[in-house]
């Protein structure tokens, strides 16, 4: 497990893409950062999905990120099936009859078994409905790469989902101070290789994901 912040009242850490964030197998988030003391989830990650995930230390400080998971920054990055898309644009299809906006950025193409091309975007969510980026992806014609789910035949099956959660920015529930962290991508996402790689929008989170 690797920690990404900790303070008194609350802690970041990695959960890596194939393991559920809840759950009372051993093999979830929440059994793996359990301690003495009582930790509680803020939020989650599907279970295909790598990023960080915040806990409370205590229910005051779970009410408070609670409230305040709207306002907080959340980058992810996916590699969709296609090209052709915008450098930049949004999706505002409802979810569950709700209202729903993630805006995107078009980093890059290129080559990919089965799909022809693939295009790497940098997503912004600006409300947190269910699978809502995988959703809002194969709306748009463009599924993320290995979604058996919302994906369309052909599929791409190495290596699972090609979704990841690179940043969160936050405020301090308490002292009210700017904090963020940042994910670096797992190999399978490290695919904007130099020759290959058609660059697109430029993003301060590019150069993670080249190489």
């Amino acid at each position: 497990m690797t920690l990404l912040y900790s303070d008194h009242d609350h802690f970041v850490v990695l959960k890596q893409a194939g393991i559920p964030t809840h759950g009372r197998s051993k093999s979830s988030l929440v059994h793996q950062v359990q301690q003495d003391a009582p930790i509680y989830p803020v939020h989650r990650l599907d279970y295909g999905t790598r990023g960080p995930v915040m806990f409370a230390k205590n229910l005051e400080t779970l009410h408070i990120l609670q409230r305040m998971w709207p306002m907080v920054g959340k980058t992810y990055h996916a590699w969709v099936a296609g090209s052709g898309l915008p450098d930049k644009g949004r999706c505002g299809m409802p979810l569950e009859g709700k209202q729903s906006r993630t805006d995107f950025q078009n980093l890059g193409q290129r080559n990919w078994a089965i799909h022809g091309r693939a295009t790497l975007l940098e997503w912004t969510l600006h409300s947190g409905r269910t699978h809502q980026i995988r959703r809002h992806a194969a709306a748009m014609g463009h599924p993320i790469i290995g979604d058996a789910v919302y994906g369309a035949p052909p599929l791409f099956t190495g290596q699972g989902l090609h979704l990841m959660c690179t940043h969160l920015a936050w405020k301090h529930p308490v002292s009210g101070k700017d904090l963020s962290v940042t994910v670096s991508p797992a190999k399978k996402m490290r695919r904007a290789v130099a020759g290959a790689f058609q660059v697109g929008k430029g993003s301060l989170f590019l150069p993670l994901f080249q190489g």
